[in-house]
């Protein structure tokens, strides 16, 4: 887990409302942004970023742009995204 580095979060009208179709909200997404993450690479220079909000599993696409983060989309994770999030969990527990 690590925690991005950045200055400012870039939305756009349409993200906003796609979250909201997913159930996810602003905060939630700026929540996920500001703390420590699993981060997965992914094509066209996006990034999964994974973290537990509550009892959700949320992730969220971004693109990373010097010091601006770039909000895609946000949802709840996926089969492969959760176990990606719990694989990293268990390292990190065995590794204390």
């Amino acid at each position: 887990m690590v925690k991005l580095r950045f200055q400012k979060i870039i939305w756009n009208e349409y993200v906003k409302k796609h979250i909201k179709k997913h159930g996810v909200s602003i905060e939630e997404v700026e929540e996920v942004i500001r703390s420590d993450v699993l981060i997965k690479e992914r094509y066209s220079g996006r990034k999964i970023l994974a973290q537990r909000i509550g009892t959700r599993l949320l992730a969220v696409i971004v693109i990373m742009s010097g010091n601006k983060v770039f909000v895609v989309t946000a949802r709840d994770a996926n089969d492969k995204e959760r176990q990606d999030y719990y694989e990293d969990e268990e390292n990190r527990k065995s590794r204390i």
